[in-house]
């Protein structure tokens, strides 16, 4: 798979967390088993917020990096549902 092809895979919302230095929201896509979390860090009392960042999910591991994620998902088939 391809970034262009991830890029129109839907993921569904699942969840969201506050803690008082970070947000958290979490999303899956059923069809390939992906998982996506974004962490926002929160500051000045939650009123700032820094840069996001997102962590996937396959296969039963972490990728801290969108670069390592494609590479763990290359043989993955492109099914448009």
């Amino acid at each position: 798979m391809t970034l262009e092809e991830l890029e129109k895979v839907p993921f569904r919302f699942v969840g969201h967390i506050a803690f008082s230095d970070e947000h958290q929201s979490t999303y899956y896509n059923e069809q390939y088993g992906f998982k996506m979390v974004t962490l926002t860090k929160c500051y000045d009392e939650g009123m700032t917020f820094g840069r996001t960042r997102r962590h996937f999910y396959y296969n039963g591991k972490w990728y801290k990096s969108l670069k390592k994620f494609l590479e763990a998902i290359k043989d993955v088939e492109f099914k448009e549902k």
